[in-house]
Formats: structure tokens, sequence, C-alpha cells
């Protein structure tokens, strides 16, 4: 009804003034209709002052406005205003139609296949693509990593390995910004991905108002699927290092039925376990395992196909580890002999990719000092600066912070921050708040607040169960089978003391806690990133009960030391190294290099040459000058167009002048059609 009304009203539909715009036909120029308005009105309100005196000056003003209202539509009218519609000259604008022709095109559903579905609808026999070609000259293209010009939706294959669709838009349109555009029309199941965004074609298609009509092609949202999201582990780490992954799994359909979750090296199968789905669609499950030798190695992680699922592409990924051959040096600083430095001693012993030096002051000027390579080495005690940079990590005992002057403070805290390294406090009765750390520049290193009141002794000579966390259930390991982890971790003996700390800083994470006698829990291994580098707690000296009281089979005591002592350095970086953004590209070629430039002290180098030198999976090399960046200083940066598939080996020199600081090297993986399989219901937001 209320249609009817405005079109009595107005003479058209208000979809004709939606669409259309309205304008004056008369040649008089709109101006002149405003002036004449004002002067009428103006003549009208002078009027009624003048010749009606009589009448009230509400009386008045009601009168003028009515009067010039009037006279307003009169004039508007003189001047003949009118409703501009534009409409289409059939066969005078174009019309492109763009089609997805990517793997995941080639999915069967409950439709039928993906592909099946735009043939019919855009195919020469199609009764959409003929109602188009009645008004516009029609463009097909066929789409995936770029856009393409075709004759037919028969020359469609779904084989693209990658569905880079604002580009492909780009692309199109920058073909047909200079015809009469009428719009485009996208088919796709909008898994994007792979896109490098020609940002200025889409503001200019955005400026001239081009229309893109999108038609959505496959289900959005799977019955029954399982998926690897993300598989999460170290690129790096050291011979001997037992490396937790965090394989995070996406599944849909399968609640409270199990599957099998697998690690392969090439063709060898080296763990399983079984994972249960919850009702959470999302979960990240713990994977533990060691490599078995030096070198860069591929792993698999594969979750065993389920029954019914929508798709098996997805159940797996794969990342690189590299077992760097080299060996991590630490500095354990110890304020009294105690068994703690021994047995820690004995445990690393055994593990050649680990170099324990140790300073022991068995008296108030007197220090003991083992694994030195030379007479020299710490002959003066704790070392300055420079060569305590030359260490992977350090370890403090239970020694007083005053020991350590404010400027071997401050070496220790820049170790840390500037440097790289990982710090490691332990507990003891000259440690922590009972050294008077809490006081000093390193109370900022440390993970936890500890307690500002030092009356009280927060050292406890009492004996405590020690119990991981749900994050040490995952970083800490004694043994590769879940089964005999949980049995070693429950075996062992309580520990000799403890030490009461604070609560943990924001950021940290507490991987360990002690059960006291009291019933109350206190954290006991904490660790956070501090700067570049890391800094850990394990807050008490009695963990050397676990070797005396076990069975001499059970090396649980030397495996902990180990994997702590692992974590504490792995990430330690050298003076000059070299990273991409991440370790895998899937279906992408644009490769961003960042480098760190430092000197042998650690401070960044701003003027100094760098030169990436990348080794292809072809065997070929080539070069890359690094050009200095606005995101740090000592930070260099470079692109690189990975076209090929495989490994790429990564080395950057450095020089400043003549003087060389140093290399570094890295790697990373470009791989080819695996993105489609991953996520592919039809992404209604895209």
């Amino acid at each position: 009804m209320w249609e009817a009304v405005f079109q009595f009203l107005f003479k058209y539909p208000s979809v004709a003034y939606s669409r259309g715009r309205l304008t004056l036909a008369s040649d008089w120029p709109g101006w002149t209709l405003v002036a004449a308005i004002v002067v009428v009105a103006a003549a009208v309100s002078l009027y009624l002052w003048r010749r009606k005196p009589e009448l009230s000056a509400r009386t008045r003003l009601v009168v003028g406005c009515c009067q010039s209202l009037t006279l307003a539509i009169l004039l508007l009218l003189l001047w003949r205003p009118s409703l501009v519609v534009s409409t289409l000259v059939p066969q005078q604008n174009v019309l492109a139609v763009v089609l997805d022709d990517s793997t995941s095109m080639a999915r069967t559903e409950r439709g039928g296949r993906r592909l099946d579905q735009v043939q019919q609808m855009f195919g020469d026999s199609g009764a959409l693509l003929s109602q188009l070609r009645e008004k516009f000259q029609v463009r097909l293209y066929k789409f995936s990593k770029q856009a393409q010009r075709i004759s037919s939706a028969t020359e469609l294959g779904a084989t693209g390995q990658a569905t880079r669709l604002e580009d492909s838009l780009a692309q199109a349109y920058a073909e047909l910004r200079h015809l009469p555009l009428a719009g485009i029309v996208v088919a796709t199941d909008g898994a994007q991905n792979g896109s490098t965004v020609q940002r200025e074609a889409l503001e200019e298609m955005k400026a001239r108002k081009i229309p893109v009509y999108t038609l959505g092609v496959g289900e959005e949202e799977f019955a029954r699927d399982v998926q690897v999201d993300n598989v999460d582990m170290p690129t790096s780490v050291l011979p001997g290092t037992l490396v937790s992954a965090a394989v995070t799994i996406r599944h849909r359909g399968y609640i409270g039925q199990t599957a099998q979750l697998e690690l392969w090296e090439a063709d060898t199968l080296l763990k399983k376990r079984a994972v249960e789905f919850g009702p959470a669609p999302v979960q990240v499950v713990p994977l533990n395992f060691t490599p078995p030798s030096k070198g860069l190695r591929e792993y698999s992680v594969v979750l065993a196909p389920l029954p019914g699922e929508t798709s098996k592409e997805n159940n797996g990924q794969s990342r690189l580890i590299e077992v760097r051959d080299l060996s991590a040096r630490i500095l354990y600083v110890e304020g009294e002999p105690r068994w703690e430095h021994k047995f820690m001693r004995r445990a690393l012993e055994q593990d050649s990719n680990l170099r324990l030096v140790s300073l022991l002051r068995t008296s108030p000027n007197k220090f003991y000092r083992q694994g030195i390579d030379d007479a020299q080495q710490l002959s003066e005690g704790f070392p300055p600066r420079k060569e305590l940079f030359r260490y992977e990590g350090l370890i403090i005992g239970s020694i007083d912070a005053s020991f350590f002057s404010p400027q071997q403070q401050e070496d220790i805290y820049a170790f840390a921050s500037r440097r790289g390294g990982g710090a490691l406090f332990l507990g003891g009765r000259f440690a922590l708040a009972d050294g008077g750390y809490q006081n000093s520049s390193l109370a900022d290193l440390l993970p936890v607040h500890l307690p500002r009141d030092a009356s009280a002794p927060t050292f406890r000579r009492n004996r405590a169960k020690f119990q991981l966390t749900p994050r040490g259930w995952d970083r800490l390991q004694l043994a590769e089978d879940e089964t005999i982890n949980r049995n070693n971790w429950e075996k062992l003996p309580l520990l000799g003391n403890y030490q009461i700390t604070g609560e943990p800083k924001a950021g940290a994470v507490v991987l360990g806690e002690v059960l006291a006698l009291d019933g109350k829990n206190y954290p006991a291994l904490v660790s956070h990133r501090f700067g570049r580098g890391r800094a850990m707690l394990f807050a008490t000296d009695g963990s050397w009960r676990w070797r005396m009281e076990l069975e001499s089979t059970n090396h649980s005591h030397e495996v902990f030391w180990r994997q702590l002592m692992h974590s504490l350095v792995n990430d330690t970086p050298l003076p000059v190294s070299i990273s991409s953004e991440k370790p895998l590209y899937m279906d992408e070629e644009q490769v961003r290099l960042t480098a760190h430039v430092n000197d042998e002290d650690y401070q960044p180098v701003n003027g100094a040459t760098a030169v990436a030198t990348i080794q292809a999976p072809d065997g070929k090399t080539h070069e890359l000058r690094l050009q200095p960046s606005a995101e740090g200083n000592g930070v260099f940066q470079g692109e690189w167009q990975a076209t090929e598939a495989g490994v790429y080996r990564v080395e950057v020199a450095a020089r400043a002048g003549e003087k060389e600081l140093g290399q570094g090297s890295s790697y990373f993986q470009r791989a080819d059609g695996l993105l489609e399989h991953f996520s592919a219901e039809q992404n209604t937001a895209c």
C-alpha cells in the first residue's frame, strides 16, 4: 500500500529513485533557482510585515512559511525537475566472469563435484550464461594462481595449486579497465591462499564502483572431518634433545572417537599415540621424540584416516629440524661445595654437546675451577663481559647477590637480554631472597617476584614432592613413551629441600611445583623469555636425591638435567644470524629474510654489509644483498622469490669495513599444492 501511495504522489516507484538521480532539465542554472526562492521568501516576509500589522508575529510566521513554500514549489516546477535512470544498452557493456579452477574445486560433495556445478551454470548451454550474453559482452576467465582468458567453461580442470582470488580479480580488471565494464562475476569456494594482493587495482575498482558479484560453491561446513592445523616444533636443536612438538588438531563429527597420531621420518614410523576427540573443536596434542642423528631432518605428523572423512589430504603436515653439530658452553657459578653441584656435573658429563665450566667458591677468596680449556680461563674469578658472552648458558647457584659487583650484575643482565643467553637460578641457603637478590638489579631477570621481607629464611630443609604442571608435562620428558614417562615421574623420590618464592611474573611459565608437607604448593621450576634470551628458576638444591635414592638403572636424574640444559641454551643466537618469516611456505613464493648483525659484544651494527647466499633445491646459489631495516638497530632485510619447491639453505656473512663480524645460517622449505586441501569448506567471509 505504501508503495502505491508513493507512486501516486511521485509518479515513479521508489526503486527508480533509489537507482536514479534527480536533476533539473531547464537550461537555467541551478543557482538561479536558489536565488529566486530567496527573493520570493524575502518579498513575502516584507509584504506581511508592512501590509498586515494586525496579524500576530506567530501568525505572520506561519503564513509566510506556507506562502514561501508554495511559491518555491511553483518555481521548482518551472526549472523542470527530472529523474535520470541509467540503463544498460544490450551488448554495449562488458561483463567478466571469473571461475575458480583450483584443486579444491575438484572436491565431491552432496551436490556433486564443485567443478561440475560451475560448468553447468556457465557452460555454453547453461541458462545463466545465455541470459548474461543477451545483455553483455561476456569475457570468461579461469583462475588459480593467476587469471587466464578462456573461451568456454569446458576448459576448467580444477588443477590449479593455489587460490589467489584478489590477485586474479586485479589481473582480470587490469585487462578490462579501458572498456565499459559493467561488473565482475566470481564463482569460487572462497578458499583464498597465497595472495600477494595488488592493492592499486583493487582500490581503483572500488573508486570506480565496479560491482563484484560472488557465487559461492561448496559446503560451508563439513559434517565429518579431521585436520592437522599446525605442528609447532623448534627449527633447530642440539643432538640428544628430546623435542616436544605441539600438534593442533581440528575435528568435526568425531566426538568421543579415537584416532592414531603418527610421527614419520621418510618411510620410518618413529612414534604413535592415541588421540581421543573431546567436545572442543580444536585441541593441542603433545608429541615427543628425539631426533636420531645430526643434520637436517624432515618429520611428518599424520593422523590415520577415519571412516567417513570428507578429506584425507589435510590429515598431516611436515616440518624440518636441524640437529646442529655443535657444543654449547655453560658457566656454572657456585658459592659453596654441595651435592647438587657434584651430581649435576656427573649428569652433564655424559652429554658430549654440553660443556659445563664451573667456578666453585671453596673459601672467601679461593675458587675451584672445573672443565676449563686452559690455565688462564676464569683465573680472575667471574669473567668480564666479553668472556662471559662466549658462553651460551649461565647457572647461578647458592651464592649471595653481593658477590657480584654492580658491573658484573649488569653483565649478567645483558647476557640474557642482549646476548640472548640462558640464565638458570638455583635454590640454596645463600640463593634468591636469602641471598639478597630481591634488592639487586638481577631481580628483574628472575621469572618470579621474590619476597621483599628477608627477616625469615625462605630456604626450607624439608622434604617435598616435585610435580609437573600441565605445561610441564608438555615440555619436560623423562622418556619418549608417554606411559613410561609418567611412571618415571611418579617414581621420583622427594626433594631434599625447597625454597619459597613469590608469584610468577606476567608471561612466565610454571613447569613444576613442590608440594610441601603443609599441603601448600610453591612454584619450583619457572621459565620466561627475557629480551633475546631466557631466564629460569629451579628453587631447590635437593634434586641430587633423585640419583641417590633411585636404582642404578634409573637415569631420570641425568635425563632431567640434560633436558633442562638443552631447553636453556637451544635458542641462544650467534652474533650474526639470519631467518625467514616461517620455516615452511605453502603455495607462497615471496620469502622475506631477516638478519641480525651484532659485534662480538652483541652491540647492533647498523653500518655493516650483509650478504645472503641462497642455495636452491637444484643446487644453484644466488646472492642477495640485505638492506638496513627500520625494525631495529642491526636489522637487515631482503626479499627473495623462491619459485622452486624444496629446501633452501641460507647463509649470511656480515662485515663492517674490512672486519668480518661473523656468519649465520638457516633454512626454509617451499611446498606447492598443500593449502588447497586445508580448510576447504566454502569460505563465505572471503
